[in-house]
């Protein structure tokens, strides 16, 4: 029998064709944020392992920064645009497998390093891996909702950020303690491994369910096209429309390097300032994480979905402009007080108010971007987004506190400006190109 691709089927079989069962795709959005979440505490665990690390290999700050960031975000952007003219024309849920089954291997070989530089390539393999799941996943789900349905999925798709998060946060930090307080051990396969060495074992192993899950996942067919995948005529259409992308591409980076900048480094901050342990925090921050960061996705999803099916294009922009300006008011309170609890109450608004940049961003993408050239898009967004929040954000804090202030201890301050100046950047960026952007999306819905 012959193989049917759906590039070859008509559009107008395509766009007449019914959406599968809505209990369906929502499966399918549970087995992609479980991905996504799974991808955040792979990427996530490096932060409680600070102590051990620098220790053993003899660093600062500044150069765990790198590996926690750079590192990772190095081929994570790189790759992100093959991957993404890859998921414009190929089977997108055998790309996701493929990638979960390189990050989690990756992971594991974190375990294995033994200098900095071998550390620093295995997470530049991790990166590799996780550049599969954001193109795909975005477009993916895109086809399996409507226009007008689809803000909410696309948003609890993006909920796995803080539920990978919380998770590393919270079983990060047990991990961590449990593998610290155990002592040098006998791996199976993998020889003699460093209690730190064991944490990104332990967290990598889960992979594998992962890749089993994937195999349920259907390939659905491409919706709104208006031709057939081609590099060109993507570059064609983000040149027509640059201040459009422009604006909500850094308009959403800032907002991630407000986000970055605080989780990335509150461990240290708790640990150097108030003592607290990294299985104390963990738990604490988790939670935090979860619940405000879940809360403030699944809103932003909502009160989106009820603006954009009243007519009113610029919704996304509009409301991830008041959520970065909110979100200056707890990272200034976070650092005028100093006792922990209040300090984790500042954390949990402030990313409740990032959650809203975290899954309007990429929704957003997909309002204004052809079918045949989301795949694509995306992972130009995703390569700007990481290469700023993932590397640049903790090392800015990094080199703040290590070059500027001197003093571990005022890790807290620099995340804090850090994190301001992304929230002030990122209003500045989307209130300019907001005509734009209602412009651009007009016309792609004609």
């Amino acid at each position: 029998m012959k193989n049917v691709s759906y590039l070859d089927t008509p559009a107008q079989a395509i766009e007449t064709a019914e959406y599968p069962s809505a209990g369906y795709a929502w499966y399918v959005v549970f087995v992609l944020f479980l991905a996504y979440t799974f991808s955040f505490i792979d990427r996530s665990i490096t932060g409680y392992l600070v102590g051990p690390i620098r220790r053993d290999f003899q660093i600062n700050d500044f150069q765990f920064g790198l590996i926690q960031g750079l590192g990772f975000a190095l081929f994570y952007t790189i790759m992100g645009i093959p991957l993404g003219r890859l998921a414009d024309s190929s089977s997108r849920r055998r790309l996701i497998a493929i990638g979960i089954a390189i990050w989690s291997c990756m992971t594991v070989l974190c375990g294995k390093a033994t200098n900095y530089t071998e550390l620093f390539i295995a997470r530049m393999g991790v990166g590799v891996g996780e550049a599969c799941l954001g193109p795909c996943a975005y477009s993916l789900i895109a086809d399996y909702f409507s226009r007008e349905k689809r803000s909410l999925p696309l948003n609890m798709y993006s909920a796995g950020v803080m539920l990978g998060t919380g998770l590393a946060s919270v079983f990060g930090g047990l991990v961590a303690q449990f593998a610290l307080k155990g002592g040098p051990r006998d791996v199976f396969l993998l020889g003699h491994l460093k209690p730190w060495q064991l944490s990104f074992v332990i967290v990598g192993l889960p992979g594998i369910f992962l890749v089993l899950a994937m195999a349920t996942v259907k390939e659905q067919p491409r919706r709104e096209r208006r031709g057939r995948a081609s590099v060109g005529a993507t570059m064609r259409h983000l040149r027509r429309n640059l201040a459009t992308y422009a604006s909500l591409i850094g308009g959403t980076t800032f907002g991630a390097m407000t986000n970055a900048a605080m989780l990335g480094w509150t461990p240290v901050w708790f640990e150097r300032r108030f003592g607290w342990s990294p299985a104390k925090i963990g738990p604490y921050l988790g939670c935090v994480v979860f619940l405000f960061g879940t809360a403030g996705l699944t809103i932003a999803g909502l009160v989106a979905g009820k603006y954009i099916r009243s007519g009113k294009k610029g919704a996304y922009i509009r409301l991830m402009i008041a959520a970065e300006a909110l979100v200056i008011i707890p990272l200034l309170l976070a650092h005028a007080v100093d006792n922990p609890y209040w300090v984790l109450g500042c954390i949990g608004a402030t990313v409740f108010f990032t959650g809203f940049p975290t899954g309007l961003g990429p929704a957003s993408i997909t309002w204004v971007t052809p079918n045949e050239m989301r795949g694509q898009v995306t992972a130009v967004y995703f390569f700007i987004l990481s290469l700023f929040s993932m590397s640049a954000s903790p090392a800015a804090v990094g080199y703040l506190t290590t070059y500027y202030f001197m003093d571990d201890r005022a890790v807290r301050s620099s995340a804090v400006i850090v994190a301001v100046v992304g929230a002030v950047l990122g209003v500045l960026s989307l209130t300019i190109g907001l005509r734009a952007y209602e412009h651009t999306a007009e016309a792609n819905i004609r």
